[in-house]
């Protein structure tokens, strides 16, 4: 049973609400003298016209009340909803409203204010963490131990010396000391010495994020169905205590509490936090006078601070740690970026640098293939041609396959597994700092979609956490739903594979084309890899976007009870689609062109559907590269593309349709003209990162320069996501959390998968293991002299008479033409020579050699680094020793304890028998089984 706290009395510190004849709200102010407090930077309330803080901006249509009479009769109107609801907040949990008056005809606004008792109470049924003891400073300590030893201290001045330049600016650091917390409990007095002077007075105790995120959960959780109290009125210095809906409560109503119902019902619009005012230029305006949205907006929200630091804290103190571990990762990731980005530069330098000393690029580019002539790629109509035609095929290809590809596999293989293992450090830090650890999340309202299907299947069902009877829709009945979208999802990606054969057929028609035009015959091959790549890139885009709604109506006919299984349902649809979209034309270039083992004669025709693509001679690394180079940067340009237009194109409508419009006055106003911030807000975010670390990780053998090109994309994306949810969205709930939910799973999944990729990359697609095989097995003096003539199978012309074909312009003095392949020049099968499988046996082991030890280096790893650092832990369980402390030191313990060995004599005395003597021990006192309960009281455990 939950428990009442009683509160002193507000009236005299706080404005009461009055509800007059015309059931309008208004606000009568109490002593005003009482009001005047030190205004916070972090109040989202007017300072000039606000005495109290506006928690909450509720948004209703003034022309619901324009109903059809027929309408009226089956339904409630949706005023008389809104006056139950906002009669709940007043005299049932002690919220203070008031109404506004807009000057627009169409909606109406009312601000929700929560007091300070109200607050603590909500704070207490939700576990939440306050602070307890405060943290002494250690900095001067630090300071002394590091003057003692020189080696470290000017390695730790190396480091200070390079990070200086991407430090935040001092003024964002807060000044606060900082306190250990601890689940907050009435009986605990300790909190209550912290009450006034943490950070001035009791109305400002709690910060903005706080006081929204308790003043939502106090509006989810109130009924519309309440009856008014006509009494109440008569006790206006009464404290009012919240009902946070008791299981008792909740069963006895038929109806499901919460703003959201009301908003299903269109009883509300919106509902949102209020911005902070926002001046459109203040780069020369001292930080002293910026609110927090002001200080992100010069600090953070623009591209002239894109090589600083993020202001964590405070983007979480103004938009909640859900958003901030957000921009945590994304900071993070560029961090972590930055290492790779240089070796890859590195490489990337060295292959283009020794281009040009490279034996095979050397013998393609000169006499030797000027004096090969190469088989035709299709059996009818494509000619024969000269190996030094591929010259700039074979340059493009050694830039990104050389020997120190491998290396660079080797460390990326490593760092998709390190980004995860630090991130857990960082994580962890970051769950301490934000009070997330052990964040207890707090039972999830039904979707009012969900609650309305049920509702028309009148199904229901008690729930067995909570014993209320709810609306139930039961697994039988979804399954064919989840049927119908695995279906889909599998139809969608096989329109994807469908798009990728499609790209290949015009590959193929493109070159038979390019082929006959001697201009372009010897630059055919790259022409055809940049203009299917940018036609496989625009078929993604386009597919992505169309999926996206199919994903969303897949997801709606689920009908997930909860929103975070719905996000969660969501999230995995959309991201196995633009895995197989993004992904799948790399996968055919890396792992399937050129690997059926043809040979001529049996290629086909570029018209007919058994023809088979073949590679250049160079390889099919190189066409890997470009096409992952068009594909990952072209997305990230369009992107950005169309998420900054996305974002304008609310402000360029209202600029060129609705001038008539009266001009904003009040925040609120202006806050409700800007885009709703949902969880599918934060979804698109975290999928174009995730897609992008697949891009970084599973391919970037193919292209080193992949993280150095993320790293300058994630740069902008991160100030053009600032940007958009500081002037273009409403301020978010500061739902708390915990990690990055979901994601961290599919990040993991694509580290691991990275790993067998970057080995297959380097086995199959490079030219690393055919080298290594003919350094050990044919060259005398380990060089590459001779490498290419090695590679290449010889095809007698009289083969294609035999087969009946007649390529055109047939040499009239050769007897042998040249393909790529390990085969023997004798029919009538040519088949594949023992140095075939040679090389085959070792691409496999090579792979399985490598997965093996890069899985070691990562076990281990994970073995020897703890995901929460040792000092993070330390205080962990510090401030788990104060709770404990503090629970046995409490007068409520003692009390407790004393009533104890009460009831302990009493029951002693009870159970004494007659002419026996009792021996009182210790050992013999049932003392719990008497010992009174500490009626709701909360425990401080963090467990």
């Amino acid at each position: 049973m939950t428990r009442i706290v009683p509160l002193p009395p507000i009236s005299n510190d706080h404005e009461m609400v009055h509800r007059d004849s015309n059931n309008s709200l208004e606000i009568f102010n109490g002593t005003d003298q009482d009001l005047q407090r030190r205004q916070s930077i972090l109040s989202s309330s007017n300072p000039q016209n606000d005495s109290l803080p506006i928690d909450i901006i509720l948004v209703y249509d003034r022309t619901d009340n324009e109903i059809e009479d027929n309408q009226r009769k089956k339904h409630k109107k949706p005023s008389e909803r809104r006056q139950k609801f906002e009669d709940y907040l007043c005299q049932k949990q002690g919220l203070i409203l008031k109404r506004m008056v807009s000057n627009s005809r169409k909606v109406g606004f009312v601000r929700v204010h929560a007091p300070f008792n109200v607050l603590l109470v909500t704070a207490e049924n939700m576990r939440m963490r306050l602070p307890i003891e405060k943290i002494e400073d250690e900095k001067e300590e630090e300071q002394y131990l590091l003057a003692n030893q020189p080696i470290q201290s000017k390695w730790i001045r190396l480091l200070n010396w390079i990070k200086k330049p991407f430090r935040l600016d001092p003024s964002l650091k807060q000044n606060d000391p900082d306190y250990y917390t601890a689940i907050y409990s009435s009986n605990i007095d300790k909190f209550k010495d912290l009450f006034d002077t943490l950070r001035g007075s009791k109305d400002l105790y709690f910060t903005p994020t706080e006081r929204s995120l308790l003043t939502h959960e106090l509006l989810s959780r109130a009924h519309f169905d309440y009856e008014v109290d006509e009494d109440h009125h008569e006790q206006p210095t009464t404290t009012i205590v919240p009902n946070l809906d008791t299981t008792i409560d909740m069963q006895k109503s038929a109806k499901r509490p919460g703003i959201d119902r009301l908003i299903a019902k269109k009883a509300y619009q919106s509902y949102f936090p209020l911005h902070e005012s926002l001046r459109d230029n203040v780069t020369n305006v001292d930080d002293k006078d910026l609110n927090d949205r002001e200080k992100l907006k010069k600090h953070w929200a623009t591209m002239r601070r894109c090589l600083k630091f993020q202001p964590l804290s405070l983007i979480r103190s103004y938009m909640g740690e859900k958003v901030a571990f957000y921009f945590a990762l994304s900071g993070f990731y560029n961090q972590m970026l930055i290492p790779p980005a240089i070796v890859g530069l590195i490489i990337f330098i060295y292959g283009a640098a020794s281009v040009f000393t490279d034996q095979p690029t050397s013998d393609i580019c000169g006499d030797l293939g000027e004096q090969i002539d190469m088989c035709p790629r299709c059996d009818k109509t494509c000619s024969f041609w000269k190996l030094n035609e591929s010259c700039l095929y074979s340059k493009i290809s050694y830039v990104f396959d050389n020997a120190a590809t491998v290396i660079f596999a080797i460390l990326m293989s490593l760092w998709a597994r390190w980004f995860m293992e630090f991130w857990k450090r960082r994580q962890a830090i970051l769950q301490y700092e934000w009070d997330s650890i052990d964040f207890e999340e707090h039972l999830e309202p039904i979707r009012p979609e969900f609650e309305i299907k049920a509702k028309k299947k009148g199904e229901q069902r008690i729930n067995p956490v909570t014993g209320i009877k709810e609306p139930y829709i039961s697994t039988k009945k979804r399954m064919p739903f989840f049927f119908i979208a695995f279906a889909v999802v599998l139809l969608m990606m096989a329109i994807v594979c469908v798009t990728v054969f499609a790209t290949i057929a015009y590959r193929v028609q493109m070159d038979s084309i390019l082929k006959k035009d001697p201009n372009l015959s010897s630059r055919s091959s790259i022409i055809i890899t940049v203009t299917s790549a940018i036609i496989n890139l625009i078929c993604s885009v386009i597919l992505s976007q169309f999926y996206y709604w199919i994903a969303r109506k897949l997801t709606d006919l689920e009908l997930h009870k909860y929103q975070s299984k719905y996000d969660d349902a969501l999230t995995i649809k959309i991201y196995l689609f633009q895995f197989v979209n993004f992904y799948s034309s790399l996968f055919y270039v890396a792992f399937f062109k050129g690997r059926f083992n043809e040979y001529p004669t049996k290629y086909g025709e570029s018209s007919s559907r058994d023809f088979t693509e073949q590679c250049d001679p160079a390889g099919c690394l190189v066409e890997l590269s470009i096409q992952f180079v068009i594909i990952m940067v072209g997305k990230q340009i369009i992107n950005n593309l169309l998420e900054f237009l996305n974002a304008t194109r609310r402000t360029l409508t209202r600029i060129c349709f609705e001038r008539g419009e009266p001009e904003a006055q009040e925040q609120w106003e202006k806050d409700n003209k800007l885009y709703n911030f949902n969880s599918i807000t934060l979804i698109d975010e975290y999928l174009e990162l995730v897609i992008q670390f697949g891009f970084v990780t599973l391919f970037v053998s193919a292209f080193p320069l992949a993280p150095l090109f993320a790293l300058f994309n994630n740069l902008i994306e991160v100030r053009l996501d600032a940007w958009k949810l500081l002037s273009k969205y409403k301020r978010p709930i500061p739902f708390k959390a915990a990690d990055i939910g979901i994601w961290s799973d599919i990040i993991s999944a694509i580290s691991y998968i990275a790993v067998l990729t970057n080995a297959m990359v380097i086995a199959w697609t490079s030219e690393f293991i055919p080298k290594m095989a003919y350094r050990s097995l044919q060259s005398t003096d380990g060089n590459l002299n001779g490498y290419v003539n090695w590679t290449l199978a010889s095809f007698p012309i009289n083969g294609y008479n035999i087969a009946g074909i007649s390529p055109p312009a047939n040499p009239n003095n050769i007897s042998f033409c040249r393909y790529r392949d390990f085969r023997s020049d004798t029919g009538p099968n040519y088949d594949q020579t023992i140095m075939y499988w040679n090389i085959t046996s070792a691409r496999l082991a090579f792979i399985i050699v490598f997965e093996h030890v890069i899985f070691f280096i990562i076990y281990l790893m994970q073995w020897l680094v703890p995901d929460v650092p040792k000092n993070i832990q330390d205080k962990i369980d510090h401030e788990r020793y104060i709770d404990q402390r503090e629970r046995w030191s409490s007068k409520l313990t003692e009390d407790h304890l004393k009533d104890a060995v009460v009831a302990s004599e009493a029951l002693t005395r009870m159970l004494k028998l007659p002419n026996r003597k009792i021996v009182n021990s210790p050992d013999q006192t049932d003392v719990n089984s008497t010992r009174p309960r500490s009626r709701g009281k909360v425990s401080l455990e963090n467990s």
